[in-house]
């Protein structure tokens, strides 16, 4: 992999695109008027990740592409603000000032959502073991700029960690955060989602295991959360009980109120 920048980059964004170039440990190329065609013969590389005027985004050789945009988030986010529910917070129990741990970042909207639900008295943090995910999500968190304070206000605040799950949790002390939630890779994407299928090439493909379930419930003051499709044998092969289903997905949750500690 490799950093470039588009045609005729301002400073900023060279400058941008070379600091991604220290984060990742990927070779930074000056675009000059090669096409990311040329770039990639020349590198023998199969992704790139381009920092461009409007955004950052990861392409690879196939014309894949992945970059930050809170999508499905504003809508949840809107549900929540005209008195709704949102099934990730109402089968969690999540409330204001909340300290929710969410251990897979991906495309960043359940921690948005979260970040709004929680408020500026609560805290996020949100784990993503993919560098370049972590890298280009955390960017578009601090960045982006909707025509709504409270959804940028919630997106600003979310705290971006590049770490495993499998190496983080066992670090924390018991009883840290209130909510420890879940969103593995499914095993098959939901094909409506084109920012799932962009997604699949970069995302961690590894199933969650008995172990970090053990090791949340450890961290969680009040619940841990899996959502994964829906009839998955997932939920029972864990030991979550299934909280609330949509017409693909569902939530699973882990009660651990009232624990020792």
């Amino acid at each position: 992999m490799f950093v470039t920048t588009s045609y005729h980059p301002q400073p900023e964004r060279e400058e941008i695109a070379r600091q991604l170039s220290e984060r990742l440990s990927a070779p930074y190329i000056p675009r000059e008027r090669k096409t990311l065609k040329q770039l990639f013969a020349e590198t023998g590389s199969t992704q790139a990740v381009v920092v461009t005027r409007d955004e950052i985004r990861w392409e690879d050789r196939e014309g894949r592409r992945f970059f930050f945009h809170p999508s499905m988030s504003a809508v949840r986010v809107k549900r929540l603000r005209s008195g709704g529910d949102d099934p990730l917070a109402a089968s969690s129990g999540m409330r204001r000032g909340d300290e929710v741990l969410d251990c897979t970042l991906g495309l960043g909207a359940d921690a948005i959502v979260s970040s709004f639900a929680v408020g500026p008295e609560g805290k996020v943090v949100a784990l993503e073991s993919q560098p370049v995910i972590a890298a280009l999500v955390e960017y578009g968190l601090r960045t982006y700029t909707t025509d709504r304070a409270d959804l940028t206000e919630a997106m600003r605040r979310v705290k971006v960690v590049c770490a495993d799950y499998r190496d983080y949790l066992p670090r924390l002390p018991d009883n840290s955060f209130d909510i420890v939630m879940f969103d593995p890779m499914f095993g098959e994407t939901v094909r409506e989602s084109s920012a799932m299928q962009a997604l699949r090439p970069l995302a961690n493909p590894e199933p969650l295991d008995p172990a970090s379930v053990k090791e949340a419930v450890r961290v969680a003051r009040r619940a841990v959360l899996l959502k994964e499709r829906r009839g998955s044998g997932e939920f029972a092969r864990l030991g979550f009980k299934v909280a609330r289903e949509a017409s693909t997905y569902a939530f699973g949750v882990i009660r651990v109120e009232g624990k020792d500690g």
